[in-house]
């Protein structure tokens, strides 16, 4: 059956199902894919898999490697290199949200934390996942800033990839929650500053909680 709908240019929905089955683990990093294959898997013709594989291309989850196209197959240095990035612009995104938020999305905020508080004690780590990925979108897309919004939008998507294809459902246990609460806190306060501070130590501490698992991997720099 099509996976695909005519509401939409095809090669748009095959390019939004194929990076659903990138972010969903569907396929093994550094597998190479092919038109006919993905064709075959949505129910579409090669036309639009062949458009919806140049914009995979240009988000980073796919590579090409000569003729052939390969899913990513992430490096410690690119995770690295993301989380760089994340470091530099969410934290923008944190000190405009305190101006920008509106009240609902504030109050949505806490929820989502309160959320992931339930869920980790659940021991439903798929779930505190997700909920962590809406944590941090809520308040990039609070920014009101549509250019930082497209930018973290790419970084988030090759996050979860990463995430999904590296680390699986690691959490770092209550500790991330500790520090949504303060961010969340800094943003209800209004207090710019303070968020971007809380923001930046957020996403250096998860990076630097990465560090032991990566090293129980096989991913090593080129």
């Amino acid at each position: 059956m099509s996976l695909v709908v005519k509401s939409e240019p095809f090669h748009i929905q095959a390019y939004k199902n194929i990076k659903n089955l990138l972010l969903a683990n569907e396929f093994s990093s550094g597998e190479q894919l092919t038109e006919i294959g993905l064709a075959r898997k949505l129910g579409v013709s090669r036309g639009p898999v062949r458009e919806a594989i140049r914009m995979l291309l240009q988000d980073g989850l796919v590579i090409q490697k000569g003729v052939h196209i390969h899913v990513l197959d992430p490096t410690f240095k690119d995770v690295e290199d993301l989380y760089l990035c994340r470091k530099r612009l969410e934290p923008l995104a944190a000190g405009l949200a305190t101006e920008k938020m509106l009240q609902d999305n504030k109050n949505r905020l806490i929820e989502i934390i309160e959320k992931t508080k339930h869920n980790l004690k659940m021991n439903e780590l798929g779930t505190v996942v997700e909920l962590n990925t809406k944590f941090h979108e809520l308040i990039v897309h609070s920014s009101e800033n549509q250019q930082l919004i497209q930018f973290m939008d790419l970084i988030a998507a090759k996050t979860v990839y990463m995430r999904n294809s590296i680390l699986r459902n690691y959490t770092r246990e209550a500790a991330f929650i500790e520090e949504h609460e303060k961010v969340a806190q800094a943003i209800l306060n209004n207090n710019k500053d303070q968020a971007e501070l809380e923001m930046t130590q957020h996403i250096q501490n998860d990076l630097e909680a990465f560090y032991p698992l990566f090293e129980k991997t096989d991913i090593k720099d080129e």
